[in-house]
């Protein structure tokens, strides 16, 4: 089981993103958590296989057409316990 945060920052207003990440986590069987920062990006925390938070990434990387993203940072995160499913904050 692998943990990574990924930062999006770009056009990112689109008040479904959120809604649109946390389905692409369901259908990938990722667990985690999406939430919307202050200054604008994005911030998701995802759990799973390593090939499969790859493809969140891509995924995330392309979005919906409402969204441009511009950039993503990815860095490990700890595991975090207790974790099941994949909601917003």
């Amino acid at each position: 089981m692998t943990a990574i945060e990924f930062r999006l920052e770009g056009d990112l207003d689109a008040a479904s993103f959120p809604d649109w990440i946390c389905h692409r986590a369901r259908l990938l069987d990722l667990s985690g958590w999406v939430t919307n920062e202050a200054d604008g990006a994005v911030s998701i925390v995802v759990t799973g296989p390593e090939a499969l938070i790859d493809a969140m990434e891509m995924a995330c990387s392309l979005g919906p057409r409402e969204v441009l993203v511009d950039r993503i940072e990815r860095r490990p995160h700890g595991v975090p316990a207790a974790l099941n499913g994949f909601h917003k904050r």
